[in-house]
């Protein structure tokens, strides 16, 4: 049986040395921050959230479900470090508010997946490296994936992003990474709900000078 992760660190340009700190890959990209307008909505947003799998993730949206190949390697690797293939690593909302629509826009992404995901106390989502080729598999460079923390960081709550451990966020930052690298992962080993909004698309012209315009703002409302 081939490893996905095994796989996917054979693509990766990252080094894989715990012993190293290389600022090109253990490292968050801070984009910005927006206004947070969605404190009304954060309740339904927590609520109304479903557990998901690896199976059950949304491969490139919702209900679409991995190629079977693909999936048969994932399921391998949580199987084999004893999680199963059936461990809940999250909890997914599909349902957007208009509060998280209008950031989304924007973006001005192509193809936008947008996704929330809910973390509950307990949940990891297992060390992985990403497959965003699909958006864009003539030039990858293209495909971004963005992160907007919908709740403030509480202790318990972990991204890890190779050797470098984030946390410290505050709802409203806005954060990416190095996609097709950077092998991460999550965690919430606290009391309460951890909610981040994630776009994931191809960027267009309005997307780059969006990205300009969040960067020079000490915060945006959107």
């Amino acid at each position: 049986m081939i490893s996905n992760w095994e796989e996917s660190k054979q693509r990766s340009q990252y080094h894989f040395d715990t012993t190293q700190m290389d600022p090109r890959y253990d490292t968050i990209k801070q984009l910005g921050r927006v206004a947070v307008t969605w404190s009304d909505d954060l309740p339904d947003i927590i609520n109304n959230a479903n557990p998901a799998t690896w199976a059950t993730r949304g491969y490139k949206g919702k209900d679409v479900q991995a190629p079977s190949e693909e999936l048969v390697k994932e399921e391998y690797d949580l199987e084999q470090t004893g999680y199963g293939k059936d461990y809940v690593i999250t909890h997914l909302n599909w349902t957007i508010p208009a509060s998280l629509q209008r950031i989304s826009d924007a973006f001005a992404l192509a193809d936008c997946m947008n996704r929330i995901h809910v973390q509950v106390p307990g949940e990891v989502w297992n060390l992985h490296i990403d497959k965003l080729y699909k958006w864009a598999p003539e030039d990858p460079t293209k495909v971004l994936r963005v992160f907007v923390a919908l709740t403030d960081w509480q202790q318990g709550h972990f991204w890890s992003y190779g050797n470098y451990n984030y946390s410290g966020w505050r709802a409203g930052d806005v954060t990416t990474f190095d996609w097709a690298n950077v092998p991460h992962s999550t965690a919430n080993a606290g009391h309460r709900p951890r909610a981040t909004f994630q776009l994931t698309g191809v960027i267009t012209p309005e997307t780059t000078k969006f990205l300009t315009r969040l960067k020079n703002s000490s915060i945006m409302t959107v």
